[in-house]
């Protein structure tokens, strides 16, 4: 199964499952698996586990690509604790610890961070020279502070023309989020300028589209 049809599969499974109006969006998980394929990751910190999406997702791809990916992610809402063992059908991969300030001695090819954690300032610790990072949907204040502890990063929002139907009947866009290049080699700027055109591109439609 493709990354796309994987990330679509599984994102409609977890919109049927209790607490799913706060899990990430299938465009978002498309792109996490994306970047997992093109830059060959095999370590992930997930800040912000929740009821296991992301978590559950990558690891059924890594598992179909038989890439041997460590998965560490921070979580400590009693509800998503249990939920994560009922939803993640390979729970057993995941190392689970309450906040970032816990995971310690460990860096990572790529965090994601779908929540927000008081100890995030010392990201930096946990990532490797070339990490890659990205914050999903909208999130500005976690998207600031990763900008601030890494002042030579490279970011990106990423949009999509796609859409989903709503409860209501009514049309509205997949979701993103933001993707951020810690410190980017010459192929991680030249892919970061490409999605930056891209979104340039996709909010002109947009904008269009809102003005047809």
């Amino acid at each position: 199964m493709s990354y796309r049809k994987l990330a679509f599969a599984n994102g409609e499974r977890f919109g049927r499952m209790e607490g799913s109006e706060y899990i990430a969006s299938f465009f978002a998980i498309e792109i996490i698996l994306k970047i997992i394929k093109k830059y060959k990751v095999t370590s992930i910190l997930e800040l912000g586990l929740g009821i296991g999406s992301i978590s559950d997702t990558v690891l059924k791809y890594a598992s179909q690509k038989k890439i041997p990916i460590t998965y560490v992610g921070t979580e400590k809402n009693e509800f998503c604790l249990n939920a994560l063992k009922q939803n993640v059908e390979q729970y057993e991969k995941l190392q689970v610890y309450p906040e970032l300030k816990d995971v310690k001695g460990q860096q990572f090819d790529f965090v994601i961070i779908d929540g927000y954690d008081d100890s995030m300032h010392q990201i930096v610790a946990n990532c490797k020279k070339h990490a890659i990072i990205f914050v999903e949907g909208d999130r500005k204040v976690q998207t600031q502070k990763v900008l601030e502890v890494f002042p030579n990063a490279k970011h990106v929002n990423i949009i999509t023309l796609k859409k989903f139907k709503t409860p209501s009947g009514a049309s509205k866009y997949a979701g993103g989020g933001q993707l951020i290049f810690t410190n980017p080699t010459i192929g991680m700027k030249m892919y970061w300028f490409k999605e930056k055109a891209l979104t340039y591109i996709k909010r002109k439609f947009r904008n269009y589209e809102l003005r047809d």
